[in-house]
């Protein structure tokens, strides 16, 4: 279940983040509400990625290579971030 999620959530990071919400006890891995509303609009794959990984991870302590699933998040988010930057640009100059 949890690899189905990850994959779903690589396609649809906010559409998952709404889903684990609302069906699921992931959204625990936060102190408050602010990170996951901030995470849901700036950086959804990386949410999810530590989100997952939170819980996943033995005791709930990110440490060692459990860092690897939000790093991943931060990495897709920034290189689709990069990737509408550059199609942006080539629609203004064509």
């Amino acid at each position: 279940m949890g690899c189905f999620i990850l994959l779903i959530g690589v396609i649809w990071p906010r559409i998952t983040l709404i889903l684990l919400y609302l069906f699921s006890t992931y959204h625990r891995a936060f102190q408050t509400d602010l990170w996951p509303i901030l995470g849901f609009f700036f950086l959804p794959t990386t949410t999810l990625g530590y989100e997952l990984a939170k819980n996943w991870a033995p005791g709930g302590e990110l440490n060692g290579l459990w860092w690897l699933l939000p790093a991943l998040g931060l990495l897709h988010d920034l290189g689709h971030t990069g990737w509408a930057a550059s199609r942006r640009s080539q629609a203004r100059k064509g």
